[in-house]
């Protein structure tokens, strides 16, 4: 009985093959489901935050968090929503989150300082302030040009 490698070569390749690209076709498939899924919590987390009910949109931002937990928009969302609470501390943890993500994203910056602000943090509100600015994020670009506001960051 003679072996013929070049078949069981061919056929050890055609099965392998076949696994991956069925591991592949399952993996695109559970990728799809998670993308539908967290498109549905980020709608609903915002029709709830608009209708201000804030704690339902922040579990909404918390659900899709464990399916996408570096996503920098749902982070300094949630903070967003932290901060309609008034629960200061959270806001500026998730911002802190979303800069750490992305450390670019003037928007994080210029809420944090905010939030540093309202927390009688002056000094590092202000760092975020300016930061936000240079990062060309227009709110902190007029909040910073608005000397009657900023006269307390603009002397440092």
């Amino acid at each position: 009985m003679r072996i013929n490698l070049f078949f069981i070569t061919r056929i050890s390749f055609l099965l392998l093959f076949s696994f991956f690209f069925q591991y592949q076709f399952i993996k695109a498939s559970e990728v799809k489901s998670e993308e539908k899924q967290l498109s549905q919590l980020w709608k609903s987390a915002i029709k709830n935050n608009i209708n201000r009910d804030h704690y339902a949109a922040l579990k909404d931002y918390s659900k899709a968090l464990e399916i996408a937990p570096k996503n920098h928009f749902l982070f300094y969302n949630r903070g967003l929503t932290y901060v309609d609470l008034q629960l200061l501390t959270q806001a500026k943890s998730d911002f802190d989150k979303a800069i750490k993500i992305k450390s670019d994203f003037g928007p994080a910056y210029g809420n944090r300082g905010m939030v540093l602000y309202e927390l009688d943090k002056k000094n590092k509100a202000c760092e975020d302030f300016k930061k936000a600015a240079d990062l060309k994020y227009k709110r902190a670009v007029s909040w910073i040009e608005d000397k009657n506001r900023s006269a307390w960051c603009t002397q440092n």
